[in-house]
């Protein structure tokens, strides 16, 4: 793996598109004095017990008059113990730093909510992170990309860590390179594993790193959002490069996959525990996977982020490039037809 030199390239912020994906409505109930009445404030992630060195950014939001949860605009926060809980910064940037118990505040010209904290444990070693754009090259016989495993973000009650937990073992167990695609902005990283071989600071997941490998397995994260728009970027510099005739791309079934309207905070479902609502894997091909690769090729890209993203569209660069898919273990399909030897290979499995 080589670095870019130079300084770091600004990037526009991502925040409202990870905003608009989903995240789980919580596993367990807060503890504290806030009711469901309209003004009445929650936060997201529910996720109270903390280690030292950990950080988190919590989500203020209220419910409305019809009985939804919309964004809290305007409210203040509140830490009870500073040297357990330190507020990094207005919006709810948390850092936890010594074992004990506290609290935390918020305030908003309606309401007041408490929320008891507790820190304890080993402390959590740090990420060693780089931005994406001093990256050059990814280089690897089969690489996994982990996107966005944190529990502020998209996923509140870490849904897809254990899934993604046994891939990381596996890799490392295999001496394959494992990289991490993690968020400045929302740092509450969760998996088991803190050492991979790459951490790469994306908030959106894109980048215009160059993969040399022959094969990327992709998990973590939502689906249909950021995994997408890094399924894109990786695609488009490979196909650029023009250095390989067959590209194979991975998908375990236990990264999120979004249903319904894309909301905030919306109820977190892996692709794995919606396979059982098809008979075959062919009614998956159809629901699942037809839509995804609808999205890849012809919203590049997706939610408009980012908006340099390298050109030409990446319905034009797959021209002359035939799409294979392979769901579970024998269904097979041609996405794609070209009179070409070249091939994407794509591979939606369950662990």
């Amino acid at each position: 793996m080589r670095r870019r030199g130079g300084d770091r390239q600004s990037r526009p912020s991502n925040r409202l598109a990870i905003l608009t994906v989903l995240a789980a409505l919580g596993a367990f109930a807060a503890t504290g004095c806030g009711q469901r009445e309209v003004g009445g404030i929650e936060v997201f992630p529910r996720h109270f017990d903390l280690r030292p060195g950990e950080t988190i950014r919590y989500m203020p939001m209220q419910h409305a008059r019809r009985g939804e949860l919309q964004f809290l605009e305007d409210y203040e926060l509140e830490t009870g113990n500073p040297d357990v809980l330190a507020l990094r910064d207005q919006r709810g940037l948390f850092e936890a730093l010594s074992p004990g118990h506290t609290s935390f505040i918020i305030r908003s010209p309606a309401s007041e909510r408490r929320y008891d904290i507790v820190v304890r444990g080993d402390k959590l070693p740090a990420l060693t992170t780089v931005p994406h754009s001093e990256v050059d090259t990814i280089v690897g016989e089969e690489v996994l990309f982990v996107g966005h495993a944190n529990r502020d973000g998209f996923d509140h009650t870490a849904a897809a860590k254990p899934g993604i937990d046994r891939l990381v073992r596996e890799f490392k167990r295999r001496g394959r390179p494992v990289v991490y695609w993690v968020s400045e902005e929302y740092p509450n990283w969760y998996t088991e594993d803190r050492q991979p071989d790459l951490a790469i600071i994306s908030e959106g997941q894109e980048h215009e790193i160059l993969i040399d490998a022959d094969r990327v397995v992709f998990t973590g994260g939502a689906f249909k959002a950021c995994v997408l728009r890094n399924v894109q970027m990786t695609l488009h510099g490979m196909i650029r490069a023009g250095t390989r005739d067959e590209l194979h791309f991975i998908f375990p079934a236990e990264a999120i996959w979004e249903t319904g309207e894309a909301r905030y905070p919306a109820p977190t479902v892996l692709l794995s525990s919606l396979w059982g609502n098809h008979a075959s894997d062919s009614e998956r091909y159809d629901a699942f996977v037809v839509p995804f690769l609808d999205t890849l090729f012809t919203e590049y890209p997706v939610l408009g982020l980012p908006l340099d993203a390298p050109s030409p569209e990446l319905g034009v660069l797959v021209e002359g490039w035939n799409v294979e898919v392979q769901v579970g273990e024998r269904f097979k399909r041609t996405y794609r037809q070209a009179d070409s030897s070249k091939t994407i290979r794509m591979e939606f499995r369950s662990l």
